[in-house]
């Protein structure tokens, strides 16, 4: 009798346990279905690996976490690089429309191009583009008409040159290293000669379209010009170490548009912080996530600048800096 009983309360208690394992095995379940649909998945295209747009990258997904996004919890980043390559960033975007990617992040014009594009659906944000109108991306950046939005990197250039007329007095001729492949930084040799008429300087042209261009471009035109600009461009960026290194044997000052151009060699800057850059697109992006419209977000552009001196690059020059520019500067040495 006492064995029956022991068998019987035996028999309960694994008939509990079971019980309990499928109601959590339920609960599981359930909860990873939620997971799923909870889990959003942003597809980013960058058109080359550089220190100005990989900056704004962290910034982006840094305030995506702010807003209570975070990769391994309830974000999906799927981060594609083109080398550079055009044609790929095409590629990396309808990839990111099949994969029904639940927003694209376009780092670049070429790459904010490919997207726009390619979905008129996904929501697009782009970010490091000089002007959206000029390259097609919307008409009306106070209230974008489309699906896509994002942030300017526009450079003051009328600034940049004066920048480079304060620490180069007597400057002259005043030469522009640019890829002609990109519209932004066309469209930045267009705004500099329309400022050079009024500030009484000429801009000499040095086009490239690939990287072996750089070298003999260079050494044509450099011992004619008093400094040396480079705009916001993915190609110039990327090609610092050589830029830099046939500016310094020839004497002539680089005045650049950000903080890495600086540590990789250039003289000054008026330069933007593309890290912040990208966290105002992350916000923006949290914000159409969250339910948004893409019209109710218009495009936007950081308003402040940093100026940045390379003291190494002046002492090599030997070019003194005043002291009203020191005041307000962030000083930097050498180049990485």
């Amino acid at each position: 009798m006492v064995g029956k009983k022991h068998l019987t309360s035996l028999s309960n208690i694994l008939g509990f346990i079971s019980i309990l394992m499928i109601i959590t095995l339920l609960l599981s379940a359930c909860s990873s279905s939620n997971d799923s649909k909870n889990m959003v998945s942003i597809g980013i295209s960058q058109i080359v690996e550089h220190p100005a747009l990989d900056s704004a990258r962290a910034g982006f997904i840094h305030a995506l976490k702010e807003k209570g996004y975070e990769e391994g919890k309830n974000l999906n980043l799927d981060i594609q690089f083109a080398q550079g390559d055009i044609a790929l960033t095409t590629t990396i975007a309808q990839n990111f429309v099949s994969q029904k990617k639940d927003l694209i992040l376009a780092i670049s014009t070429p790459s904010a191009q490919s997207a726009h594009n390619s979905t008129k659906d996904i929501p697009v944000l782009f970010t490091a583009v000089t002007d959206p109108v000029y390259a097609g991306l919307v008409q009306n950046p106070d209230a974008p008409e489309g699906n896509v939005t994002g942030t300017s990197d526009l450079s003051p250039v009328a600034k940049q040159l004066e920048l480079g007329m304060t620490l180069i007095p007597n400057t002259k001729k005043v030469g522009i290293l640019f890829n002609t492949s990109e519209l932004n930084s066309q469209l930045q040799v267009d705004i500099a000669k329309e400022s050079a008429a009024f500030l009484g300087i000429e801009i000499i042209e040095i086009p490239v379209t690939n990287t072996s261009e750089f070298e003999p471009a260079l050494n044509a035109k450099i011992k004619g010009i008093d400094f040396l600009f480079l705009p916001s461009d993915n190609l110039v960026a990327s090609n610092m170490p050589i830029i830099s290194k046939i500016a310094m044997n020839n004497r002539v000052p680089i005045i650049g548009v950000d903080e890495p151009m600086i540590k990789n060699g250039a003289l000054a800057c008026e330069g933007l912080d593309y890290y912040k850059l990208g966290h105002q697109t992350g916000i923006m992006a949290a914000e159409i996530l969250s339910g948004k419209s893409i019209k109710d977000t218009p495009v936007s552009m950081l308003k402040e600048t940093q100026l940045i001196i390379n003291e190494d690059a002046a002492e090599e020059l030997g070019i003194n800096i005043p002291d009203e520019l020191l005041k307000r500067a962030t000083l930097v040495k050498g180049a990485e």
